[in-house]
C-alpha cells in the first residue's frame, strides 16, 4: 500500500504542466503572436499570408527576445511558418 501511495504521488507531481503565457509583440511593422509553456515557445504571425524566408525567421527571434527577454534555440522544422523551439534565458 505505501509503494502505491509513492507512485500515485510522483505522478501527480510530474503531471503538473507549466501555464501556457501568450504576448503579443510587432517587430518591424509585423505582428507577433508568442507563446510560451514552461521552456517552450511558438511564435506565429498574425498575417494572412506568410512567406516564410531567413528574413521572416530573423524578426520570430526577435520576437521571442521582446516578448520573454530570452533567446530561441533548438528550432523544429515548421510547414506552417511558425518558429518553434526552446527558450535560453540568461542567467541572472
Amino acid at each position: 500500500m505505501q509503494i502505491r501511495r509513492i507512485v500515485c504521488a510522483s505522478l501527480a507531481l510530474t503531471g503538473v504542466a507549466a501555464a501556457k503565457e501568450t504576448v503579443r509583440v510587432e517587430i518591424e511593422g509585423q505582428r507577433y503572436r508568442v507563446t510560451t509553456q514552461g521552456q517552450t515557445v511558438i511564435v506565429a504571425n498574425k498575417a494572412a499570408v506568410v512567406a516564410y524566408s531567413v528574413e521572416e525567421r530573423d524578426r520570430q527571434r526577435a520576437a521571442v527576445r521582446a516578448a520573454t527577454g530570452c533567446n530561441v534555440v533548438d528550432e523544429l522544422p515548421s510547414q506552417d511558418a511558425r518558429l518553434r523551439g526552446k527558450l535560453d534565458c540568461p542567467a541572472n
